[in-house]
């Protein structure tokens, strides 16, 4: 199993998958350090918990993932995290939420 960010235009209905990794690579790697930053949105990734993320989340989950990408900076065992957090971060970037649906999972 794998954990992503999914995109979907609420218009077009193109769709977008973002990978952040494996289910395992997840909850070996990104949980410790969110547990130590004290993240409350990003471990939600590989639940289900946010299928569907309400617009008022976006704002802290990108706050959370910045937390997240700061912390791991020089960890270069983790360099794929950092990458994978840019990934996320772009595709936000690069879209609308009035237009895109975001989920995780």
């Amino acid at each position: 199993m794998s954990v992503s960010m999914s995109l979907k235009n609420r218009h077009t209905g193109e769709f977008r998958d973002v990978p952040l990794g494996s289910l395992r690579g997840f909850n070996e790697h990104w949980l410790p350090a969110c547990e130590r930053l004290g993240l409350v949105w990003v471990p939600h990734f590989s639940g289900g918990a946010l299928t569907v993320v309400p617009d008022e989340l976006i704002g802290p989950i990108l706050q959370e993932l910045c937390q997240l990408r700061l912390a791991l900076l020089g960890a270069e065992q983790l360099a794929w995290i950092v990458e994978r957090i840019d990934s996320v971060l772009a595709a936000f970037a690069e879209t609308n939420a009035e237009e895109w649906e975001y989920s995780f999972g």
